[in-house]
């Protein structure tokens, strides 16, 4: 009789250790899902912000032409149109420090933030970007913002190097209809 009940025990703990594992597999197998939907979603969110940015310049010929006249010289701009570009440009600034942080948690996958970065790069290759970052970059994370200032200074050193090849150098004439 003993051995019945022995036996009963030790396939009574067996059966323990099966239920244990296989809750284990179980709440694994949740959690990596769950990891999934917040990448998702964290992915998802910052492509609505960016569309969301994109349609407004869409939209607005008046805030195109703001931006475009910003990203080329900052200088010109009037005080309200520099107040206007800036304000702009914090914004996209604040997707682009999201993005970022995204990235440094782990939540947002290597290759979407290289498509980010690389945004985020070519909007610091336009001289009005440059002139505007300075007067905005405090509203920054200061290792966003140190990550920003060693781009701008890639950039610059980028810009100051290049030299167009022969028959491409730029000019004011104006083409005529």
């Amino acid at each position: 009789m003993e051995v019945n009940t022995m036996t009963l025990t030790e396939t009574s703990q067996a059966l323990g250790v099966i239920g244990v594992i296989a809750s284990l597999i179980y709440v694994a197998v949740q959690i990596r899902n769950s990891a999934r939907a917040v990448r998702a979603s964290a992915y998802q969110q910052l492509a609505l912000t960016t569309a969301s940015q994109w349609d407004m310049l869409f939209g607005s010929e008046e805030l195109c032409t703001l931006v475009l006249k910003g990203c080329d010289n900052f200088a010109t701009l009037t005080r309200v149109e520099k107040s206007r570009f800036r304000f702009f440009l914090m914004s996209v600034i604040r997707r682009f420090e999201n993005g970022w942080f995204q990235h440094k948690i782990g939540t947002l996958k290597s290759g979407d933030w290289q498509a980010i970065a690389a945004d985020m790069d070519s909007l610091f290759t336009l001289p009005g970007t440059q002139a505007a970052w300075p007067l905005i970059k405090t509203r920054s994370n200061p290792e966003f913002r140190a990550f920003v200032d060693e781009i701008v200074r890639r950039q610059a050193a980028t810009a100051a190097a290049y030299v167009p090849p022969l028959g491409i150098l730029p000019t004011k004439a104006k083409r005529k209809r």
